[in-house]
């Protein structure tokens, strides 16, 4: 488990980042408060590129994201690597309120980096998933925070074994209280 601590102008903020001892799920927790004397709204991103193979410029043409219908996750898949084919790779938030992306230039912009991401200047994600993409996972939650409240986001990164594995495992893990549990 590693923590990182950060005050900004009026927003104190705890990351912790830890994995599960029983499934291949990391967590990625953001604990933010309020202290500015005014309401604030934040928007909170969580981003993953993807490689799902031995090597990404190999595989980048042959990963496809889709958001799932019966989830709410992001999920990935490259069908075309022999070793990993059946395997679902997602991004998912204990926030119901999401924007998506699969399209990592939309997340990053042209010529952009994860330094200054393109998509931070925008109010939402577009939704594009799907094939032929420069493909990641990112997943994005505007919250509006009270004079004083404190709120915890959960996001988590896994694998399934397959497409129902890994339904099971974004409906297992899903939220902060599976969160706290796994820590």
């Amino acid at each position: 488990s590693s923590v990182f601590e950060v005050t900004a102008p009026g927003i104190a903020s705890e990351l912790h980042t830890y994995v599960a001892t029983d499934a291949p799920i990391k967590f990625v927790v953001l604990k933010l408060r309020n202290r500015s004397g005014r309401p604030r709204r934040l928007s909170i991103t969580g981003y993953c590129e993807l490689v799902l193979g031995s090597n990404r410029a190999a595989n980048l043409p042959h990963v496809v994201t889709e958001l799932d219908a019966k989830t709410g996750g992001l999920f990935a898949r490259n069908a075309y690597n022999s070793e990993f084919a059946a395997r679902v790779a997602f991004l998912d938030c204990s926030e119901q309120r999401r924007t998506i992306t699969g399209d990592r230039l939309e997340f990053l912009g042209r010529n952009g980096s994860t330094a200054r991401p393109a998509c931070l200047s925008r109010a939402r994600l577009s939704g594009a998933t799907g094939a032929a993409l420069d493909p990641c996972l990112a997943m994005q939650v505007t919250l509006d925070l009270a004079d004083g409240e404190e709120r915890e986001i959960a996001f988590t990164l896994g694998s399934g074994r397959d497409l129902a594995d890994a339904r099971h495992l974004v409906h297992r893990f899903r939220g902060t209280e599976p969160a706290r549990i796994a820590l």
